[in-house]
């Protein structure tokens, strides 16, 4: 592994190449990792933004060519393109080679507003706003107020219109978008039409709040009878800031449509997981949905917070049951932690940080010990042994790890798991940060950079890094959102 010292010397090499300086952190150690975030931030700034086309706007690319750092063309293009799902779990319907989608980014706007802050250079600030400023006034539909975003939707740089084939018109969340506050702010007005929108053209039936994840975007087309729990959490929170900022009532009796479909599901068989009600999988929790609501009830009158509380309780139970049941076999090992560092559509070992993290995030809102306990026992069994490479491995996953043993070391205050987290990040630079380039590879066997594996959840994680190791330790706005 690369030493300490030599990923300082590289890292301040990629500052003065993209022109940053170290700054902040120099009360206490881990300033490689502020200086690997600021390279990549400068680099994304620099090189990554959309220089394409008739119209060049400050959107940042999905994915680019990091020896020339522009988007994919030629071989390039067709090696990324041609890689098959099975390769590496990522489905070629959720990729956009030639364009951007900031719900793919989303971190990375975490990354730059946290650095703005740290740091006092206020153009990543700026940079920021005015990338989400124009996506909110140029990317979204007339017809439905929904956005060319999340899962399966884009912005095509080169044509200036909704990427087509193989990403497309299909609106599903993709991460829950926590810079809702920020995007009133510069955009309340296409804010207040998504929400409109999101009501109106993703929820199938206004009385009983049935609704599919996927609705088209560019004319009224709902789905129904397949109302995920995670994606219900993100409308609620979405309608609860709507109704913070605008007292319009809509958004209210949006939130109790959906909240009751929800909960009548939880009551009868469970939360569907996957597929439709009438096929697929159920779950007596969900923590994403869970969160959510939690925060929901923050913005919204006492009556219905109450609604969205209970709710969010009986998530916990259900929660606490199943970990008791857990412990009693032996604690939270699954047949798909054979490789613990594989993640994509349809793998679960890589997934199990993701839902540790979410034990955190729900730990800090109630300080349940269930969820302290199941984020304590994953982090242990992330807590030694090498990555396992003999699946791609991709950014976000090792980032998601970070995340959790930075947590649980705030948790415990026991030191091995930032020492732990501090060996996985040098791991990270070299699977991920080769041939002197500041931007992420897409796993550590795909030399592209591509956002959907999760490079700005690395890169957050890092940045997370320093700050505990700052003496004092630095709080910095970071919110988990591969939930």
């Amino acid at each position: 592994m690369m030493c300490r010292a030599r990923r300082l010397g590289l890292a301040a090499a990629l500052l003065l190449l993209f022109g940053g300086s170290a700054g902040a952190g120099e009360a206490g150690g881990g300033d490689e990792y502020l200086a690997r975030v600021r390279a990549y931030a400068d680099c994304m700034i620099d090189r990554g933004q959309d220089t394409y086309g008739a119209v060049h706007s400050p959107s940042f690319a999905e994915a680019l060519d990091r020896k020339t750092l522009k988007l994919l063309e030629g071989d390039a293009l067709r090696r990324a393109a041609g890689i098959k799902r099975e390769e590496w779990g990522i489905r070629s319907h959720d990729r956009m080679l030639g364009g951007g989608n900031p719900q793919h980014c989303e971190n990375l706007y975490q990354v730059l507003y946290a650095l703005g802050d740290i740091t006092g250079d206020k153009k990543y600030t700026a940079v920021a706003d005015q990338s989400l400023e124009w996506f909110l006034t140029h990317c979204q539909s007339a017809e439905t107020g929904l956005f060319w975003w999340g899962e399966h939707a884009g912005w095509d740089f080169l044509t200036e219109k909704p990427l087509e084939k193989p990403a497309g018109n299909t609106h599903e969340m993709y991460r829950p978008w926590v810079l809702w506050e920020r995007s009133w702010k510069l955009s309340p007005e296409a804010c207040r039409k998504f929400a409109v929108g999101l009501w109106e053209h993703q929820i199938a039936d206004h009385e009983t709040g049935d609704f599919s994840r996927h609705a088209a975007i560019d004319r009224h087309g709902p789905g129904h009878d397949a109302p995920y729990a995670r994606h219900g959490g993100c409308y609620i929170h979405v309608w609860a800031t709507a109704y913070q900022h605008t007292k319009d009532p809509v958004f209210l009796k949006a939130i109790e449509a959906v909240l009751g479909g929800l909960d009548r599901d939880r009551l009868h068989g469970g939360m569907v997981t996957g597929g439709s009600r009438k096929r697929g999988g159920r779950t007596a929790y969900d923590l994403p949905v869970a969160i959510a609501a939690w925060e929901a009830a923050e913005l919204v009158p006492e009556e219905l917070a109450g609604k969205l509380r209970s709710f969010a309780t009986a998530n916990d139970k259900a929660f606490c049951k199943a970990a008791e049941a857990r412990a009693g076999a032996g604690g939270v090992a699954r047949k798909s932690d054979e490789n613990l560092w594989s993640s994509g559509y349809g793998l679960g070992g890589g997934e199990l940080a993701t839902m540790a993290d979410l034990c955190v995030v729900r730990w800090r809102q109630v300080k349940l010990d269930a969820y302290r306990q199941c984020a304590l026992e994953v982090a242990d069994k992330y807590g030694e042994g090498a990555i396992n490479v003999s699946f791609p491995v991709y950014p976000g996953t090792v980032g998601k790890v970070i995340t959790l043993l930075v947590a649980v070391h705030e948790m415990t205050g026991e030191g091995k798991y930032l020492d732990r987290a501090e060996e996985l990040a040098g791991r990270a630079e070299d699977l991920f940060l080769t041939d002197g380039c500041p931007l992420p590879k897409a796993t550590h066997v795909h030399e592209h950079y591509e956002a959907v594996t999760g490079a700005d959840t690395l890169m957050m994680a890092m940045l997370e890094l320093w700050a505990a190791r700052q003496k004092p330790p630095v709080k910095v706005t970071l919110e988990f959102t591969d939930r």
